[in-house]
């Protein structure tokens, strides 16, 4: 329905039909700003200024049916000429005696000769405006630099007695002025303070040649354009100013820029000076300066990150796709953050590269997307002090970049206990007793991201008589604050060899086997040089951690004594050699506070299988609630499927420990594998739905916190290995689950 439907004229019709246009067009262009109705937004009252009768508008003498047709440049009229004209044609037209009775009464009631029945109508029309817009019933609304006047609301002018009052609107009137008032195309939200705008990251228009937009120094007292997170931004200009040609210009750089406008707002200049002055405040007390958009950029995604508990965060540049979509790791499981523009992408993570990255960590000194770079970034998120680990691969039609997000504070150091992790009493009797050993090596195994290295951090720190110990570290790159000890990271050139890589390390241990070590933490174990000289440290009396590639605990043994490593098997049976060996998995854990019974979710063969085979209870069990609930959705992180993540509330360790006994290594120095493990597992004590994890396998400690609700056995079914095809062993005793 047209928004003139109500607009009748005595024209022929083709004649009307032009004219009618040519109005029309004029009152949509036409400049002054008492002819801009703005949509209706919340807005403090000012007190109303007079304007003169002359100031009336071609735009203001249409809605208020003061013609009935007129030429588009035709001058407008005063007051006086107006009384004289000749009636203007209405529907009803008002008789002389009720225009008399209006005057007479208008020279009593004192608000400016409007009578009763139009105040009435005014303030129902208001009312029906503040309901459509959540504003205040009769607070009305006007551009920064036009005064809320009564003749935007149908009053006579205060300065004008004399103007003839407008007789009471007929239905069709009505209707025509609130839909001019509630639909007109050149509305704008008006911004009152800087508070109103919301947390920002930083003005986009700054007068630095690093500004992602270049403006004039008068403009910046009109217009400001905000970041509010990576690629999105908000603009704020006087009525004046956005009326202007500069202000598209100034629209059309920021989109040339991969911005894109959430919202156009009106302000004073004294809001937008406030807003440059909150940033220039906020920049003042920076930690770490933002020297360009592009870093900014990657600051926000790690800001975000952080904000969401993130352990990962991954870049998925494909030259096939138009943006390029971010993800995080939350939980253990991938969700999507955002998917933002190519070139700023590109620019974000070549800056970050180039300028963040901490001295002798990276691998060249220019991001390469065609080829592997490492490096570490110090950061720092609101009042955290982060520690990112940068890995980049070139990958099918693109490349990728994935950043592990570390705890990097030094001064206020925080080290996660095993207990905290998820190890039950008898797991953690095992850790303990490896803070009192004299040589030999402790070796974890599992895969990334299963907090190897959160582990060997702690044991490291719950040394006994650490403060009467010199204690390394060799890490590729250094990862965790380790004040207590001395760390040497090791940098990867881009265009290093594995071979020439593992010398540089084993280097670095011969180095520190002459500097007075008592105990030595090395990252990892990824050849045959750096096994062999983890072993000539360990049975030469110094207590080493490390960690292995491997998929169990026997692996472990396996891969010492063959593959690339190949040590000598007297070596790797030898009881002096291995103190103790892991495999370990996070998983996700269940919220409290959502989850479902496993008998509305699971189906009934899989809980018979469970109770038959495991002999476990499954009254207790439960599942994840994929909708989640306001204490586990993370409102912004989304499924490729477009779900709202939600369900889960942080991860518990599972993990199969042991310290070997005699018997066991006999075994694994004639290689019987299977020996081995049949011996290991025969120590079991317990079933599997006892906390009790002597003799148990990674598996059955994830059976056990499925039994007692703690996370989904769903999970151990789909992504250890299906129920029926585990294979169960008997206890100490020779005893079955079932």
């Amino acid at each position: 329905m047209s928004m003139f439907s109500g607009v009748q004229s005595d024209e022929p019709a083709a004649r009307g039909l032009f004219g009618r246009l040519r109005v029309w067009c004029a009152g949509f262009t036409e400049s002054s700003p008492s002819t801009i109705l703005p949509v209706a937004e919340p807005q403090f009252e000012r007190e109303a200024l007079p304007v003169s009768p002359h100031a009336t508008t071609l735009g203001m003498r249409l809605r208020n049916g003061d013609i009935t047709d007129v030429e588009a440049n035709e001058p407008v009229k005063d007051w006086e000429s107006l009384q004289s004209s000749e009636p203007i044609q209405r529907s009803e037209p008002l008789q002389a005696e009720t225009r008399s009775t209006i005057h007479a009464e208008s020279a009593h009631d004192g608000v400016g000769g409007v009578p009763e029945a139009d105040r009435e109508m005014q303030r129902q029309s208001a009312d029906v405006s503040a309901q459509r817009f959540n504003c205040p019933a009769g607070q009305t609304t006007a551009s920064d630099n036009e005064p809320v006047t009564d003749a935007v609301v149908g009053k006579a002018p205060p300065s004008s007695p004399q103007r003839p009052h407008e007789p009471v609107a007929e239905e069709g009137e009505k209707a025509l002025i609130e839909s001019d008032v509630l639909y007109t195309p050149i509305g704008l939200p008006q911004l009152i303070s800087v508070e109103g705008l919301g947390p920002f990251k930083r003005v986009l228009c700054e007068a630095g040649a690093d500004a992602t937009l270049h403006i004039t120094a008068s403009a910046r007292r009109s217009f400001v354009a905000v970041d509010m997170q990576a690629g999105v931004a908000i603009v704020a200009a006087t009525r004046e100013f956005h009326d202007g040609a500069l202000y598209a210009t100034y629209i059309k750089d920021l989109e040339r820029a991969h911005i894109a406008i959430r919202e156009e707002m009106v302000a004073t200049e004294d809001v937008i000076a406030s807003i440059y002055a909150s940033a220039k405040a906020r920049e003042a007390g920076s930690v770490v300066p933002e020297t360009s958009r592009a870093i900014g950029t990657f600051r926000d995604v790690v800001e975000a990150a952080h904000e969401f508990n993130t352990s990962d965060v991954h870049w998925e540049y494909r030259d096939f796709n138009d943006e390029v979509e971010v993800r995080f790791r939350v939980d253990g499981d991938l969700y999507t953050y955002r998917r933002m523009p190519k070139a700023l992408v590109k620019r974000a993570l070549s800056a970050a590269y180039q300028d963040l990255v901490q001295r002798n960590t990276n691998s060249g000194e220019t991001f390469q997307p065609s080829a592997p770079q490492s490096a570490m970034i110090p950061i720092v998120s609101r009042v955290d002090l982060l520690n990112l680990r940068w890995q980049s691969a070139p990958a099918v039609g693109g490349f990728d970049v994935a950043l592990r997000v570390l705890d990097g504070n030094f001064r206020n150091v925080r080290v996660m206990q095993p207990a905290e992790m998820g190890l039950e009493a008898s797991q953690l009797e095992i850790i303990d007793s490896l803070g009192n050993v004299s040589g030999g090596v402790t070796i974890l195994s599992g895969e990334t991201g299963s907090a190897k290295s959160t582990l060997l951090r702690a044991m490291s720190f719950n040394m006994a008589g650490r403060d009467l110990r010199k204690q390394y570290a060799v890490s590729e790159p250094a990862e965790y604050p380790n004040p207590w000890l001395s760390e040497i990271s090791i940098a990867r050139r881009t265009d290093e060899s594995d071979e020439e890589a593992s010398r540089k390390s084993a280097e670095v241990v011969r180095t520190l086997m002459r500097m007075d070590p008592d105990d030595l933490t090395v990252n990892e174990i990824r050849d045959r040089v750096m096994a062999s000289l983890v072993a000539e440290l360990s049975l030469t009396g110094h207590p080493v951690r490390t960690t292995l590639h491997a998929d169990s605990l026997i692996g472990v043994f396996m891969r010492l004594a063959g593959g690339r490593l190949q040590l000598p098997m007297d070596e790797v049976s030898s009881e002096k050699f291995v103190n103790a060996a892991g495999n370990q998995k996070l998983i996700p854990r269940l919220c409290p506070h959502c989850k479902i019974p496993a008998q509305d979710a699971m189906p009934v063969s899989q809980l018979e299988l469970l109770r038959s085979k495991f002999g476990l209870d499954t009254s207790q069990m439960a599942c994840r609630n994929e909708d989640g609930c306001e204490r586990c959705r993370l409102k912004g992180l989304f499924t490729r499927a477009g779900k709202v993540a939600g369900g889960t509330k942080g991860q518990t360790l599972a993990m199969e420990l042991y310290r070997p006994t005699p018997e066991f290594l006999s075994r694994v120095a004639v290689r019987d594998w299977q020996g081995a493990e049949k011996m290991w597992r025969a120590e079991r004590a317990s079933g599997f739905g006892d906390a009790n994890m002597t003799g148990k396998t990674i598996y059955e400690h994830a059976l056990y916190k499925a039994s007692i609700g703690v996370i989904d056995p769903r999970f151990i079914d789909l992504t250890i290995r299906p129920f029926a095809q585990y294979r169960v062993m008997a206890d100490r005793d020779g005893r079955m689950p079932s």
